[in-house]
């Protein structure tokens, strides 16, 4: 894959926050590495096509059993000028690697994301760009594991119809070793 186009922090953000690499917003859909990924954002951009963000009602995430484990699916409880985001679900597996709660927690209150600016500044992204988001990171931060790399799709929604962003789902592929 030719990453010559996705943005490369800055060395000192790397070593801090184990990016690798940044599409905000995901402008080149074939910068996708994972098939999986690219399946879904197909299925996003078919829903899109009747507005510039699909409805929530259009998108089943349980037609993605294998990567249930690794979802993220968040809300927007306030306005898009003053977001309160809501984690709705976390997958298993993501739960455990992010140290986070399963379900129905105010993303200020777990502290792991609470403290992540990183997290919130993406969130407000696909509130204000409404467009994909796409990541790829390691997981150096949990116990030095950065040989194990994951890449992330965050997709935004519109749960209360028209155009306006307040469903946000993210699905993560992990690649190179075991977790």
């Amino acid at each position: 894959m030719d990453h010559s186009k996705l943005v490369f922090p800055s060395r000192e953000e790397e070593t801090t926050n184990f990016v690798v690499a940044v599409e905000n917003p995901l402008l080149d859909y074939s910068r996708v590495r994972s098939p999986r990924l690219r399946e879904i954002l197909d299925i996003w951009e078919a829903a899109r096509a009747e507005g510039e963000v699909p409805a929530w009602s259009s998108f089943n995430p349980m037609a993605f059993p294998d990567l249930l484990p690794t979802i993220s699916v968040f809300s927007n409880e306030g306005s898009p000028e003053k977001p309160d985001f809501l984690l709705r679900l976390e997958g298993d597996v993501s739960a455990e690697l992010f140290n986070t709660p399963t379900s129905m927690t105010k993303v200020s209150e777990i502290e792991s994301y609470a403290k992540n600016t990183w997290l919130h500044k993406h969130l407000n992204a696909l509130i204000r760009n409404k467009k994909p988001i796409y990541i790829i990171r390691n997981l150096g931060w949990n116990n030095g594991r950065n040989y194990i790399e994951y890449e992330i799709l965050a997709l935004p929604f519109s749960n209360a119809g028209g155009n306006i962003v307040d469903r946000m789902v993210s699905f993560k592929i992990f690649h190179s070793g075991t977790l």
